[in-house]
């Protein structure tokens, strides 16, 4: 793996901004919204994990009265069963996901599809890591390229912003299938996949993200464009070059080709959302001009991240 820099990607201002989400989710996952998750069970087979603070709406059977009766505090005790969640991050680094605008690659270098999705993948992992979940991360393009470990406890963070900033070279173009199917053979354990790429797979994706339903695996799709994607202005005689296959395309585009490809590019974008939709699977559009954590919040309140 080779590395790619990005010296701003996850600066103060990103990493206060997340303590700010935590605290966010930590509202989101009080009380019985969190239990829905996976049912709280007892026995002496759990192994226990920590304590947090009791707060309303938690069993009370769950009180360590112990150390109310030395402290006069109440906190909960936390089990490895119950907080044994496993959290996936399958991040596209392929060619596409480095597009930008030539007329404003420079002004919005730290602004890529890739870079949006690294923050927001780092951002749920951090989120994940507080709440005693166990995270992993993978790079894919053509191929599965990297794999983090899984990693568990906030301490581990250090390890996340690590494995994002060394980011593979983009090598060949984006193949849902082939990553999809072996990350699938490769977990022993099942849990909650967020898949984060613009999805321009030649090939489509029906079969690779069915794949992940059969089996069982918990899936949310972030799909992260460039508004010059979905939106785009230029006009007159151009020489268009696909970033993936290198293949270069001269075009006359007027305002009638325009209005076309958009059709065909929302016509893309709904195509999915239904694919989800019909089928359970979260879905998420991140656009590279709206602020990360706007993105994060939507994905928490959605709650695929406390089921």
């Amino acid at each position: 793996m080779q590395t790619a820099a990005a010296p701003l990607l996850f600066d103060s201002a990103f990493l206060s901004k997340l303590e700010q989400l935590y605290l966010l989710s930590r509202k989101l996952f009080r009380g019985d919204h969190r239990a829905e998750r996976k049912s709280r069970q007892t026995g002496s087979s759990l192994e226990f994990a920590d304590y947090r603070n009791y707060t309303l709406g938690d069993d009370l059977r769950s009180i360590d009265w112990n150390i109310y009766g030395r402290l006069d505090r109440l906190f909960i005790k936390l089990f490895e069963q119950e907080q044994d969640l496993d959290i996936f991050f399958l991040v596209d680094a392929s060619a596409s996901m480095r597009w930008q605008p030539p007329s404003h690659s420079e002004s919005r270098i730290q602004n890529s599809k890739f870079d949006q999705a690294r923050r927001i993948a780092a951002s749920l992992a951090y989120i994940g890591l507080a709440n005693l979940d166990r995270v992993n991360i993978h790079y894919f393009a053509s191929a599965l390229i990297g794999d983090m470990g899984l990693s568990r406890g906030r301490s581990q963070f250090h390890k996340v912003l690590e494995f994002l900033r060394r980011a593979p070279e983009p090598e060949g173009e984006t193949r849902l299938l082939p990553c999809l199917r072996s990350f699938a053979q490769r977990m022993k354990r099942r849990g909650l996949v967020f898949v984060v790429s613009d999805f321009f797979d030649p090939a489509g994706y029906d079969e690779a993200l069915s794949l992940l339903r059969y089996h069982h695996f918990e899936t949310h799709l972030i799909q992260v464009l460039d508004p010059a994607e979905v939106r785009p202005e230029h006009t007159g005689d151009l020489r268009l070059i696909e970033a993936e296959s290198g293949i270069a395309f001269e075009v006359t585009a007027t305002e009638a080709l325009l209005r076309r490809y958009t059709d065909e590019m929302n016509g893309f974008l709904e195509k999915l959302a239904a694919f989800c939709l019909q089928r359970n699977i979260g879905y998420a559009q991140a656009l590279t001009d709206v602020p990360f954590e706007d993105l994060v919040l939507r994905v928490l309140r959605d709650g695929r991240m406390v089921k």
